[in-house]
């Protein structure tokens, strides 16, 4: 059983940069300075149309957790974890939270096979107001991070599933796994190595994030509901497969490179690379 509480103090601070560059026969040409201004914080809402108030939270939680997992190389190897816990949100926000958490395990050696079911919702007068949760970070739904629709070169979706799908103030996501320890210890790993512990993964994600007034089907493109100016889309569940490599990099940290193959992702042709700087789940 944990409990735990924190106080936190946000507040922002707004700059404006202002770039010169060389200009010749209508031609911009190469950069030669930039100035940096603070912007106060009237001025910065009356352009951009919103409020940067300071604000303070006060979280109050506590979880149940159970572990009696192996650890392998990157990640765990057999057994099973678990967490349901409880935050309370206060001072400029008032809200409550809910965590479940439920992991398993199983070793058919060679390989594990692991599975993950996971939920964080929150509630209450101000559950959507504090910062919204993004779901396509590479440790729930890889192939759906925000830089890959960003750098996509304009690229729009022809389904309707861009990236305002994947933020809510409640998540969802279900992950399945097959797990080989690929090179390490010669009576672990395929492949023995005293120096580069890794493991080879092939993967499954699913996920959803949402609001309490969304509309949530399971469709493989999200429809529009209502008509005119006050129609919005569906939430629709977003899925990805593919591979990754775990490494433990000399026991500080581990990095998984990987290709993911986003199933709801009109914008793109082929699968995304990406990197996630987290062990396995």
């Amino acid at each position: 059983f944990e409990t735990g509480s924190g106080l936190s103090r946000y507040s922002y601070r707004i700059d404006r940069f202002s770039n010169y560059y060389e200009f010749n026969n209508g031609t911009i040409g190469f950069p030669i300075g930039q100035d940096k201004g603070k912007v106060s914080r009237e001025e910065a809402e009356q352009t951009y149309g919103t409020p940067f108030n300071a604000f303070t939270t006060v979280q109050l939680n506590a979880a149940f957790v159970g572990d009696n997992s192996f650890s392998g190389l990157t990640s765990p190897l057999d057994g099973f974890r678990y967490r349901l816990g409880i935050e309370n949100y206060m001072g400029d926000f008032k809200l409550s939270a809910l965590t479940a958490d439920g992991r398993r395990y199983v070793r058919l050696k060679p390989i594990t096979l692991a599975a993950r079911l996971y939920t964080y919702s929150r509630f209450g007068r101000d559950e959507s107001r504090l910062f919204q949760m993004y779901a396509g970070n590479g440790f729930l739904i890889r192939g759906y991070e925000a830089n890959s629709f960003y750098k996509n070169n304009g690229s729009a979706p022809t389904n309707g599933f861009d990236i305002n799908q994947l933020v809510g103030s409640r998540i969802a996501v279900a992950n399945f796994e097959i797990r080989l320890p690929f090179t390490g210890p010669a009576k672990l790993a395929q492949i023995a190595s005293k120096f580069l512990f890794s493991d080879l993964n092939l993967f499954f994600d699913m996920g959803l994030a949402y609001d309490s007034d969304s509309k949530v089907a399971f469709h493989r493109q999200p429809q529009m509901v209502g008509t005119g100016a006050g129609a919005y889309p569906e939430r629709v569940p977003a899925m990805s497969t593919g591979i990754s490599l775990r490494v433990n990099v000399f026991g500080y940290f581990v990095l998984e490179p990987y290709y993911a193959i986003p199933f709801q992702r009109s914008d793109i042709k082929a699968g995304v690379f990406g990197l996630t700087f987290a062990p396995g789940w």
